[in-house]
């Protein structure tokens, strides 16, 4: 499993918790605010992984359509985009698909 999956499906099932407990009448309603929150930041990690994903696709496709071109900035970029996913991963640090490797 790699790290865009992993964090997909964490994702899922974060908008699932959230979505059942908003469906609970025995919730408060500060406790309402915080799962329609949490469904927002799922939302706002959705387009973030879409974001570097596309930014991730686009510098591999460069590399690839032009070998011998200036894409110096290519593997630092790649790196970055790498370092964003793994810090979206951080909160599920103590789910057992998570890779230590995601931490650096």
């Amino acid at each position: 499993m790699d790290i865009v999956e992993f964090l997909s499906a964490r994702i899922k099932e974060d908008e699932a918790a959230a979505r059942r407990l908003l469906l609970d009448r025995s919730v408060s309603e500060s406790g309402q605010w915080y799962e329609r929150r949490l469904l927002l930041e799922c939302e706002a990690k959705k387009r973030l992984i879409h974001i570097v994903e596309s930014a991730r696709q686009s510098a591999l496709a460069s590399m690839v359509s032009d070998p011998y071109g200036d894409g110096q900035w290519i593997p630092e970029a790649i790196g970055w985009m790498a370092e964003s996913l793994n810090a979206l991963a951080l909160p599920y640090y103590d789910h057992p698909d998570f890779e230590q490797g995601w931490l650096r």
